[in-house]
């Protein structure tokens, strides 16, 4: 029996369709692309393979780009009276040379890459029964486990500080995903709060900031570790998501659904740090996820296109005052 695999870096799958084949007749495949509004410029597709692209994120350097691949493939069972169909997935982080087509798959079973201060990567190992967080080598060799997996159901999400002392990440526990801290070495394990894909403030290590859903609506929130406090940093009857920061802090990335609340089709904004000017990025008719800031001040982020997601850039035109 095959082992199936579940981590959180992969909840963008559900949304996709799987096309029957044995059709009589062929529909065909209508290929959208996104577009970009007034306020940015250099849309370009950054990848272009036969699988589905999440999770960009760019090293400090602007050399490289880490992102996870999820491949996906349809077996058949049983038999001319009980077929069955079962679909398999299996995730792997990719490195991409920036302006290189050329990729270097890094780890297989793994996702979530982030770079650590000493060049390793962090990383969601999903090949264990209950998922954990791990490190591997710059060239992918080895794999040394940080959380043991007693720490939850479902490890996943991992971002580090720049000491290289405290992780923050999600786990699963009762049910609810939660967002969690430890040390670089495992210890110090404690609960925050309720939310998911948490990311250190660039210019404050002391704050996070992350989603938690409200009202059904996923929102961004902000919280300091020291005291506990929550700030609510978006609203609306819509989705505000998936936060990336500035590296100057002073501009944070999204997307939302707020153009039509009843589709799950985001598309890219861009605020200031105090919620303010915010400004459309892309538009059409894809769905945006997972945006990372370069130090050039490039945009990047998966983007669905066709039946696959795939990464995506683009400059937005920012006027810091």
């Amino acid at each position: 029996m095959q082992k199936m695999v579940r981590f959180s870096s992969c909840l963008l799958v559900a949304g996709m369709a799987f096309l029957d084949g044995c059709s009589p007749k062929t529909t065909p495949v209508v290929i959208t692309a996104p577009t970009a509004t007034g306020n940015a410029e250099s849309l370009t597709r950054e990848t272009n393979d036969p699988s589905n692209e999440f999770y960009p994120r760019i090293s400090p350097d602007g050399r490289f780009m880490y992102y996870n691949v999820v491949e996906t493939s349809i077996s058949l069972g049983g038999n001319m009276f009980n077929p069955t169909v079962r679909t398999n997935k299996k995730s792997k982080i990719v490195r991409k040379q920036l302006g290189n087509p050329t990729t270097n798959p890094l780890k297989d079973n793994a996702a979530d890459a982030t770079l650590m201060p000493n060049g390793n990567i962090l990383f969601t190992y999903v090949l264990p029964a209950k998922s954990v967080i791990a490190y591997t080598s710059s060239e992918g060799v080895g794999i040394n486990y940080i959380s043991q997996g007693e720490m939850g159901d479902d490890d996943a999400q991992p971002v580090i500080n720049r000491n290289g002392s405290k992780i923050i990440f999600t786990t699963l526990i009762g049910g609810r995903r939660m967002i969690c801290s430890m040390s670089a070495r495992g210890g110090d394990f404690t609960v925050i709060t309720e939310g998911y894909k948490p990311i250190f403030l660039p210019n404050n290590e002391g704050k996070i900031v992350y989603n938690l859903r409200v009202n059904g609506r996923a929102q961004i929130f902000t919280l300091d570790l020291q005291s506990g406090q929550k700030s609510q940093l978006t609203s609306g009857d819509y989705n505000n998501k998936d936060a990336a920061y500035t590296r100057d802090g002073k501009y944070v990335a999204f997307v939302s659904n707020r153009e039509n609340p009843k589709l799950a089709k985001h598309h890219l904004y861009v605020m200031r740090a105090d919620g303010t000017d915010i400004k459309q990025i892309t538009q059409g008719t894809t769905d945006e996820a997972d945006p990372a800031w370069g130090p050039d001040g490039m945009l990047y982020f998966s983007c669905s296109v066709g039946k696959d997601y795939s990464i995506w850039r683009a400059k937005p035109r920012l006027t810091v005052q």
